[in-house]
C-alpha cells in the first residue's frame, strides 16, 4: 500500500494479524515484578502496625531506662548514667530513622491509591499544540559506547514533540592514549549516527503527514481509507521496532530492560492504536491529523553533542554539574569559536556569523548515561508541569528505579537499597519535603535562571545554575529553589531506572 523506507522490509501478515491480538513482548519476571502494585489496604496495615510497633517499644524503652536513670542518679553513679544516655541517643537515631522510613511509607501508599495518570488520548493532545520545547541533556564522561546508545534512544524515542537530545561530553579532548581517542571517536559519532536511523523514518512520516494534508485541501476525505492507511502505518512502525529488537543481541539486563520498557513498550503501543482504529469507527479529521503528526514526531528528532572542555573560556571544573551548567548557559543563543593564545573561546556571535547556534528550550531533562526512561516520561512530566497548580514547581521527577535482574549479589543489595530510596523519595512528597534527585529530573528552564549566580574560574566568568559546593549537587539546588519560592515533585510512577555498578 506505501512505498518502503530504505532498509525497511514490507509488512508480512503476521505483523497485520499482530494487531488484531495487541500482544506484549515476553516478559522478564524480574522486570515485570516492578509492575505489581502493592495490595493497598494490607500494605497500609502493616506500615501503620510498624509504626504503632515503633512507638510503644520506644516507649517502654524511655520508661524501663527512665527509672534506671533515676536510681543511678541518687546513688551518684554518674559514669553509668552517662553510658546508659548514649546508648539511648544511639537507639533514638536508629528509632528516627526507621519512623521516617514507616512514614514516608504511609506517604508513598496514600499517593499511590490517589493517583490518576492523564490518559493516553489526553497527551495525546500535546501533538495539537505548540507543546513547550524540551531539550534532554546527557553528561557523559568515558562511558561504555553501548550503555550511552541505550540511554540516547530511551531519551530520543520519547512521545512527545519538539524534543532534542544532547550528549555533554566530558572527556578529555586530547586523549592520552589510543583506547581513550578511540573510545573518544565511537561516542563523537555516535549522535549524527542515531540521527540518521531515525531521520529515514521521519523522513517517511513527514511525506505520509504531508500527503494527508494535500488530500485535506483537495476536498473530501474518503474516512474508511484514511482509518486503513493509519492502521498500516501505524503497523509500519510496529515493524520497525520489532526489527530493532530482533536486532538487539541481548547480553544482560540492561538490555533486557531496555528492550521491554522502550522497544517493546513503543511495539504494543502502536499495535493497540491499530487494533482500536481497526475496530473503531472512522476518526475525525482532527484525529487523523493528530495521529499522523503523533507517528512523525516519534523519529524526528535531533540527537547532538557538545563538550565544553574545548573551550577555555568555558567551566572545566570536574563535575556533573558544571557540566550541565555550561551547556544551559548557551541555550538561546547564537555563537562563533575564537582563537586566543590561551585556547579557543566560545563567544556569542551576535549579527555576525555563528559556528553554534542553540535552540532556546522551555524545559530541561537531565538524565545520567547510564539511565533508561520509559517512552511516556517526557509527555507525563510536562503535562503536569503545565497544569496551573503546577506553576511554581520548577522539578519534576521520577525518583530512579534499579534495573532489575543484576547477576551479582552486591549490584542486588544496592539495587534494593536504591528501590527503598524510591519508595522514600515518594513519600517525601506526601509531606512537601521532595528534593531534587540528580540521575533524572524535569527542570523548569525559568527556575533555574531564577537560582543561577555568576562566578570566575581561571578569570572567566561562568555561571552556575546547579550549585556544586558540595558533595551533592541536586540536593543543594533543591534548598535554593525553596528558598527563592519554587516547589519540587516527585510522580507516583516509575518512569526511569538506572543500573547500580558492579563493583558497587
Amino acid at each position: 500500500m506505501f512505498e518502503s523506507v530504505p532498509g525497511h522490509r514490507p509488512l508480512a501478515d503476521a505483523d497485520a494479524a499482530s494487531a488484531r491480538s495487541a500482544p506484549t513482548a515476553a516478559r522478564h519476571p524480574e522486570v515485570q515484578a516492578l509492575d505489581r502494585q502493592p495490595s493497598q489496604r494490607f500494605e497500609r496495615w502493616l506500615t501503620l502496625s510498624g509504626i504503632a510497633f515503633t512507638l510503644t517499644a520506644s516507649l517502654f524503652v524511655t520508661l524501663e531506662l527512665g527509672a534506671l536513670w533515676i536510681d543511678q542518679a541518687r546513688a551518684g553513679r554518674w559514669g553509668e548514667l552517662v553510658a546508659h544516655s548514649l546508648f539511648l541517643l544511639i537507639v533514638a537515631s536508629l528509632v528516627y530513622g526507621g519512623l521516617v522510613y514507616q512514614f514516608t511509607r504511609l506517604g508513598y501508599l496514600d499517593r499511590l491509591r490517589a493517583h490518576r495518570p492523564a490518559s493516553r488520548d489526553v497527551l495525546d493532545t500535546l501533538h495539537d499544540r505548540d507543546a513547550p520545547r524540551l531539550t534532554v541533556l546527557v553528561p557523559s564522561y568515558k562511558e561504555d559506547e553501548g550503555v550511552v546508545t541505550k540511554t540516547l534512544l530511551s531519551a530520543a524515542l520519547q512521545d512527545y514533540p519538539k524534543r532534542r537530545v544532547v550528549l555533554l561530553i566530558d572527556d578529555p579532548p586530547r586523549p592520552g592514549d589510543r583506547q581513550d581517542a578511540a573510545a573518544l571517536a565511537a561516542t563523537r559519532a555516535l549522535p549524527g549516527r542515531l540521527t540518521a536511523e531515525l531521520r529515514a523514518r521521519a523522513d517517511f512520516f513527514a511525506a505520509r503527514l504531508a500527503s494527508l494534508q494535500a488530500r485535506v485541501a483537495a476536498g473530501p476525505l474518503n474516512l474508511t481509507l484514511e482509518r486503513a492507511r493509519l492502521i498500516t502505518l501505524h503497523l509500519h512502525a510496529a515493524t520497525w521496532f520489532k526489527d530493532q529488537i530482533a536486532a538487539l543481541p541481548v547480553q544482560d539486563h540492561v538490555d533486557t530492560l531496555f528492550i521491554e520498557r522502550v522497544l517493546a513498550a513503543h511495539r504494543a503501543d502502536l499495535l493497540q492504536r491499530a487494533e482500536t482504529l481497526r475496530q473503531g469507527d472512522n476518526p475525525d479529521l482532527a484525529l487523523l491529523l493528530r495521529q499522523h503528526r503523533r507517528l512523525h514526531a516519534l523519529f524526528d528528532v535531533e540527537i547532538t553533542s557538545f563538550e565544553r572542555k574545548r573551550y577555555v573560556n568555558l567551566s572545566h571544573e570536574p563535575n556533573k554539574a558544571m557540566n550541565l551548567n555550561s551547556y544551559i548557559d548557551l541555550v538561546g543563543k547564537r555563537l562563533r569559536e575564537q582563537a586566543t593564545p590561551a585556547g579557543l573561546q566560545l563567544v556569542e556571535a551576535g549579527a555576525g556569523r555563528a559556528d553554534l547556534e542553540v535552540p532556546d528550550t522551555d524545559y530541561f531533562v537531565t538524565l545520567d548515561a547510564d539511565s533508561i526512561i520509559s517512552p511516556d516520561y517526557a509527555s507525563r512530566l510536562i503535562h503536569l508541569m503545565e497544569q496551573p497548580e503546577h506553576a511554581r514547581t520548577a522539578v519534576a521527577q521520577t525518583p530512579y528505579s534499579a534495573i532489575p535482574g543484576a547477576p551479582g549479589a552486591l549490584e542486588r543489595v544496592a539495587g534494593a537499597t536504591t528501590d527503598i530510596q524510591y519508595i522514600i523519595h515518594q513519600g517525601f512528597t506526601h509531606y512537601d519535603a521532595t528534593y531534587w534527585v540528580g540521575a533524572n529530573a524535569l527542570l523548569r528552564k525559568a527556575a533555574l535562571a531564577d537560582i543561577a549566580v555568576q562566578e570566575t574560574e581561571r578569570g572567566y566568568p561562568v555561571m552556575r545554575y546547579i550549585q556544586d559546593r558540595t558533595v551533592i549537587e541536586d540536593t543543594e539546588s533543591s534548598v535554593d529553589l525553596v528558598d527563592r519560592g519554587w516547589k519540587l515533585y516527585n510522580y507516583p510512577e516509575r518512569l526511569a531506572y538506572s543500573a547500580t555498578p558492579p563493583d558497587f
